[in-house]
Order: structure tokens, then C-alpha cells, then sequence
């Protein structure tokens, strides 16, 4: 093959790409700055919607008995909170917004002057989320005033808190200090996968479909490039245009991310890439490997197509053989090894959740980076047969049979 005519057909891709301003916008341009700005718009209305939760009042029936105990002074610490106290049953909450019912046992102030336990109901409508979230701070109140009294009864016996509380357990993390967030190793991997796919497949349309449809692909064939040269050409193009955009998308992920962690005041739950050299080094080069293989399928499918609106008929099913695999990685159990390392997507998603936990194997990584290339150099196979079909190109009825025997 000649390596000038694969850097013309590859620079004539690019500049069309570049040409295009809707592609741009939508495969490099808009992502960059939509993912921060859509998690900093949801970060800020989640804030203030929980603001408005926690100025919205509640009314709080208490049954009567309990106004001989610290619950009415708990209780009026919050002055949205307008407690009643009445008598009431369950039916009688039925149907009430924003009510929340708190009740205590008849025999309460029995049974706590006796040492004994006494059971508080609280009854809420959780399906609606003030009241949901009112219910758990009033229980987190109650648990507290719980552990008052039980250590009121320690200390009229002489008895350290300790007492009642003889284990207290801790935990260590040992997972490896170069590793990921959690939040990361879970959404990461199906998102490189995906946005190499949305890289690799609306350029693939637009330079074989589209130029169906217009009649362009038809007069490269009349040059003098081979069939090999001009796979070679486009397929360097679909694999640069898909590098860019999962590399510009993730970028953005990395920064809304961090950035709505930052609005809820939790930076410790931002997206940490501490990872060694190493496995960078294996992140870009299985990075690169996908690419080649999704770029290569996203040629050899999309070409089948006579027109760009039938072309995209077929994301949807190719977006399945990327989105399933990448969503059966982060299940719980499911490991790398020898067997998965062999089946196609699957292998690299799992690959990209160990590298970012920190606990790999160079070995099975290894395994994984060789079956991607062998199957990404039969998808490329599967694009040259394509390509070299001339039914497939002029957009005639195609002989299966003739063209996968060849």
C-alpha cells in the first residue's frame, strides 16, 4: 500500500470532518462543556431543592403522653416543624401532605423509669421526599435521645458508657493507594467505551453511507486507489475522530464530576486518577486497541447501508455490543481472567475496572491487549470484504454467501 494515498484519503476525512460543524460540535465541542455545565445545573438544583425541603414546614402530631418527655424541647429546635400534640391512629394519617405522626407507647414513661425499652413510632408518607428525609432526621434525633437515656442509666449505676458499647469496630482500607474512586471505577469504563463508540460511528456513517447517499464513494473507486488504501484511509480517520472524542468526553466527565462533588461538599468523593505509570501505560494502550476494533466494526456495518437515515438504524444494535458488555463488568463477581480476557469488549471493560482498582495482572492485561488486536484486525478483515464489494458499494442486492467465502 501506498502511504501517500492513505494520508490524502485520511486528510481528505479529517478536513470534512473538520468542515462539518454539526460533527464537531456534537463529537468534540459539545461535550466538553455540556457534561459541566448539566452537573453543576444538577448539582445546584439538587442543593437548593434540598434547602427548600428543609425550610418547607411539616406538621408533627405527637401523642399527649409525651409531654413530660425531652421530645417537645427536641422537637421545637426546628421551628419549621408545627407539632400538635394529639391522639391519633394510623387511618387518621392517611391522606395528609406533609404530616408526620410520632408515637409513644401508653405505658412510656413506665418503662423507661423502670430501665426498660420503649418502642417510638414514626409513621410518614415516604413516597414524598420532604417527608422521606424529615422521617430520617427525626429517627437520627431519636436514636441520639435513646442514647441519652441509656447513658443516664449507666451513670446512676456508675457504669462507663463503654459498658454498653464493649466492641467498637473499625475498618482499614488495603486497596492499593494508585487506584480510582469508586464512583469512578464503576461509570469510567462504560463511558471510555461509549464515547469511543459515538466517536467511531457518526464519522463512519458520514464517510461511507453519506457518501453513498452522494454519490462520492462511488467516484473514489475510479481513482487510482486500491480497496486497501482507501480502508486504510477511512479507517485511520473513523480511529482518530474516536480517540478525540472519548478522550475530550472523559476529560469532561472528569471535570462535572469533580465540579458537582465540589457543590454538594464532598470533595473526598471526587474522581481520583491516582494510577501508576504502569497502568496508564495500559489504560492508553487498551484505549487504543477498542478504538481499533469498534472503529474497524463501524465500517464494515455501517457501509451495508444505501443512505445516512438507514445507517442510523444501526446504532442503536451496535451501541448494545458495546453498552452490555460494559454494564456486565461492574457487576458484583464478575472478574477478569483467562476465559473472560478472550471475549470482545467484554474483556476490555473488565480490564479497564482492574486497572483503575490497582489490582491487575501484566499478564491477563497482556492477554487482553492481543485478543483486541486480533479482533480488531478481523473487524478491519470484515471492512476490506466490504469495501471490496462492489453490490455493497453501488448499493445493490449483496451475496452473503460469495462475500464471507471469499
Amino acid at each position: 500500500m501506498r502511504s501517500h494515498i492513505i494520508a490524502t484519503i485520511f486528510s481528505k476525512e479529517i478536513k470534512e470532518v473538520l468542515r462539518d460543524k454539526r460533527m464537531l460540535y456534537l463529537i468534540i465541542l459539545l461535550p466538553f462543556f455540556l457534561y459541566p455545565v448539566l452537573f453543576t445545573l444538577i448539582g445546584g438544583v439538587g442543593a437548593s431543592q434540598q434547602e427548600k425541603l428543609m425550610q418547607q414546614e411539616i406538621a408533627v402530631w405527637v401523642s399527649p403522653n409525651a409531654t413530660d418527655t425531652p421530645l417537645p424541647a427536641l422537637l421545637a429546635q426546628d421551628p419549621s416543624l408545627k407539632v400538635e400534640m394529639k391522639t391519633f391512629s394510623e387511618t387518621d394519617l392517611e391522606g395528609q401532605k406533609r404530616t408526620i405522626g410520632i408515637q409513644l407507647p401508653d405505658d412510656y414513661q413506665e418503662r423507661i423509669a423502670n430501665g426498660k425499652s420503649a418502642e417510638i413510632i414514626l409513621y410518614a408518607d415516604q413516597s414524598q421526599d420532604v417527608l422521606n428525609m424529615r422521617e430520617r432526621i427525626l429517627r437520627t434525633q431519636l436514636t441520639s435521645m435513646g442514647d441519652q437515656l441509656l447513658n443516664e442509666r449507666l451513670a446512676s449505676k456508675e457504669l462507663s458508657p463503654e459498658f454498653a458499647n464493649p466492641l467498637t469496630i473499625d475498618s482499614v482500607d488495603l486497596s492499593p493507594e494508585e487506584s480510582g474512586d469508586r464512583m469512578m471505577v464503576a461509570f469510567l469504563p462504560m463511558m471510555i467505551l461509549l464515547f469511543i463508540f459515538i466517536g467511531c460511528i457518526y464519522i463512519a456513517i458520514d464517510i461511507t453511507a453519506g457518501e453513498k447517499e452522494r454519490r462520492t464513494l462511488q467516484t473514489l473507486f475510479t481513482t487510482t486507489a486500491s480497496t486497501k488504501e482507501i480502508v486504510a484511509g477511512k479507517f485511520l480517520a473513523v480511529a482518530a475522530v474516536g480517540i478525540v472524542s472519548a478522550t475530550m468526553n472523559i476529560l469532561s466527565l472528569v471535570v462535572a464530576m469533580n465540579i458537582q462533588a465540589y457543590l454538594l461538599e464532598e470533595e473526598a468523593a471526587g474522581m481520583a486518577m491516582n494510577l501508576a505509570p504502569a497502568a496508564w501505560a495500559w489504560l492508553v494502550i487498551l484505549v487504543l486497541l477498542t478504538t481499533l476494533f469498534l472503529g474497524a466494526l463501524s465500517l464494515a456495518v455501517v457501509l451495508l447501508a444505501n443512505s445516512y437515515k438507514e445507517a442510523q438504524s444501526y446504532v442503536s444494535p451496535l451501541m448494545m455490543v458495546v453498552l452490555i458488555p460494559a454494564m456486565m463488568a461492574i457487576m458484583p463477581g464478575v472478574e477478569l481472567n483467562m476465559q473472560t480476557a478472550l471475549i470482545p469488549v467484554f474483556n476490555v471493560a473488565l480490564a479497564i475496572v482492574a486497572i483503575l482498582k490497582g489490582s491487575f495482572d501484566t499478564s491477563i492485561l497482556a492477554v487482553v491487549a492481543v485478543a483486541s488486536f486480533v479482533y480488531g484486525i478481523l473487524a478491519l478483515y470484515l471492512a476490506s470484504l466490504s469495501f471490496g464489494n462492489e453490490n455493497i458499494i453501488t448499493g445493490e442486492k449483496v451475496n452473503w454467501k460469495a462475500l464471507l467465502g471469499k
